[in-house]
């Protein structure tokens, strides 16, 4: 009867430890995830073309989230004091037609479906949610996601869209300096160059194969915005 008492206490007070209001009250949004599989680290203000990869964890422990551009959703089991495991994981498998995109997606999930201990703390910004394996690596999330600068919100049109033989680059705000790359859909460089921007400026595309590509338009201090085009 006593080691009935105790098992049943010892479950109530793990399952009102695991409902931490801290870890289901938010979308968490990822910043760095480091693979120790593959060695390789990923900072998501560096992924280009963006994205907003995210974890959303309930108060059952089944939990949901957005890498690339699949879907994935499971359960975690919990184990006092701070430990998830996975215990069922399922993600759509689409091509996300960039080969960065692929790879980052394959060490982020392989991370989120396994297990990892975690803790959760405070910033200027929000809160923080680390966590930590030996074997998979660690993440870096937060209640939200990242920052936008102005750069970003400046209205870039690229038209026409589709392009033959050249396209033009305009904005709502000059801009000097700006780094424009070409990347095909597997990610490989296929041109770069640097210009000032005052209203629009040309771009030639005369030399590319027909297909979809992606414009990358970079300032001085790194920020970015991907515009998508097609070649005929």
């Amino acid at each position: 009867m006593k080691t009935l008492l105790y098992l049943l206490l010892f479950n109530i007070s793990a399952i009102s430890f695991a409902q931490d209001p801290q870890l289901f009250e938010n979308d968490w949004y990822l910043y760095e995830v480091m693979s120790t599989d593959e060695g390789t680290l990923y900072d998501v203000s560096l992924i280009s073309p963006s994205i907003t990869p995210y974890l959303r964890i309930s108060e059952d422990l089944t939990y949901s989230g957005e890498g690339a551009c699949n879907t994935f959703s499971g359960t975690y089991e919990f184990f006092p004091p701070n430990d998830l495991s996975s215990i069922s994981f399922i993600a759509t498998t689409n091509d996300c037609g960039i080969q960065q995109h692929n790879w980052f997606e394959y060490d982020y999930f392989g991370f989120i479906s396994n297990g990892f201990w975690f803790s959760i703390t405070q910033d200027n910004g929000g809160k923080v949610l680390s966590m930590s394996s030996p074997l998979m690596g660690y993440a870096i999330f937060k209640s939200y996601p990242l920052s936008t600068s102005d750069f970003q919100k400046n209205k870039f049109q690229l038209y026409p869209n589709p392009a033959k033989d050249k396209m033009f680059l305009s904005a709502t705000n000059p801009t000097e300096n700006l780094k424009v790359k070409i990347f095909n859909i597997e990610g490989k460089l296929l041109s770069s160059q640097t210009l000032a921007l005052e209203k629009q400026t040309s771009i030639d595309v005369s030399n590319l194969s027909s297909g979809m590509y992606f414009l990358n338009i970079e300032d001085e201090n790194g920020n970015t915005v991907v515009k998508k085009f097609i070649k005929n």
